[in-house]
């Protein structure tokens, strides 16, 4: 008899995670509210390039044939009886339960944001937003634009300095750079967290003219002067200002819900996904409150390891970031470790940026065809383990 796996999510973790179970022994449901699954990363080059690329695609045309697809909110989940009710009330049983709802930005923790994001648009929510951002640096033709990060967690730790580098380039490109000061505001002692990351580009923004405030956590916004004040009584005076907002979990009700963080991310195991206290449950992706990078790789990794388990493997995970960094003037680094190993000093190269553009590219036929994809990562992330890296980039 077919084991009923329950997806909730068709996001990069869930369509992933979905496809890669055999349909001979699975009987596989993917719900979302969404008709349309989204290629996220690709707001970035909205914003700042203001690309009209379309960056998403219906979840059912990335199943495979036999995937049973439901476009419906879950309400909520019972862990302890394996039922999920969906938004019109109808109530699906499973043997196993998989949530990859991702998180949301949230715009409540900050004074002033929801008018900000209205006014400037940000590049972490919807396409709407960041053509937002892209009107908001094509209307400065002089004065301040401020990236400022606006707490944590978020998606995709380097998409706020991804910003700051794109929109550098962009105003130089105009010929507006002195006119137009660039400023990158973050609650860090450093511009990026972590260390040997920051080694990469805390240069390139001195070499670029890009000013940079640490400690800066911000409270409020009072747009009516212009002004970003952080709760270290600073304030940032700007013509244009784009928040990062902090992201929170998932907004379908779970019971037991000792399971949720207080933001309700999901507690779980860091090395199999389980969800804390069940071994039928699993949570993938940034619905998680696993410490690892909220990314599109990780959710796609974590989808690996737990459809290796669902068919009785005992498949890990390692902790594994790749992040594609754009650094700007065709430039690009990866955000790369694991469990064992710290962030790889990796330099800006052209390869670099040449390999996020080839992912983007075919995005698409990996989500969709995991069984010719995955050789390749396999062999791509066993060549660029952390700690071969390491020996080279010291």
């Amino acid at each position: 008899m077919k084991k009923r796996v329950v997806v909730i999510g068709g996001g990069a973790g869930g369509a992933i995670l979905a496809n890669n179970l055999p349909l001979e022994d699975f009987e596989v449901t993917v719900v979302d509210r969404s008709p349309y699954h989204y290629y996220w990363p690709w707001l970035l080059y909205v914003a700042f390039r203001g690309s009209r690329r379309p960056m998403r695609r219906e979840i059912e045309s990335l199943l495979k044939p036999g995937i049973n697809f439901i476009q419906s909110g879950a309400q909520s989940v019972d862990l302890n009886n394996r039922k999920v009710v969906l938004e019109g009330g109808k109530t699906l049983d499973y043997d196993y339960l998989v949530i990859a709802t991702g998180s949301r930005p949230t715009y409540e923790q900050i004074g002033g944001h929801e008018k900000a994001v209205e006014k400037y648009g940000d590049y972490h929510s919807t396409v709407e937003n960041a053509e937002r951002v892209w009107k908001s640096i094509n209307s400065l033709k002089q004065g301040t634009f401020a990236v400022v990060v606006g707490g944590d967690p978020y998606r995709c730790p380097p998409s706020p300095l991804e910003g700051v580098f794109l929109a550098e380039e962009f105003f130089r490109s105009r010929g507006l750079r002195d006119r137009v000061r660039v400023v990158f505001a973050v609650p860090y002692p450093r511009p990026y967290p972590a260390e040997p990351m920051n080694e990469v580009v805390e240069p390139l923004l001195k070499e670029r003219g890009v000013e940079y405030i640490t400690f800066f956590t911000l409270d409020r916004i009072e747009d009516d002067r212009k002004v970003a004040v952080s709760m270290e009584g600073e304030e940032l005076k700007y013509d244009a200002l784009v928040v990062i907002p902090p992201h929170v979990g998932t907004d379908v009700k779970i019971s037991p819900e000792d399971v949720l963080t207080t933001d309700r991310f999901i507690q779980a195991d860091k090395y199999t996904n389980n969800i804390k206290g069940f071994d039928d449950a699993f949570v993938i992706g940034d619905a998680s409150a696993v410490p690892v990078a909220k990314t599109g790789v990780t959710a796609h990794l974590q989808a690996e390891v737990v459809a290796k388990r669902l068919q009785g493997e005992d498949a890990r995970n390692s902790g594994r970031t790749n992040c594609p960094f754009d650094l700007g003037y065709g430039l690009g680094t990866f955000v790369i470790s694991d469990y064992r190993n710290p962030v790889v000093k990796l330099p800006p190269s052209r390869f670099s940026h040449m390999a996020k553009m080839l992912f983007a590219a075919t995005y698409w036929d990996m989500v969709r065809y995991p069984e010719l994809w995955n050789p390749i990562f396999e062999a791509y992330f066993d060549a660029t383990e952390p700690a071969k890296l390491a020996r080279i980039y010291v």
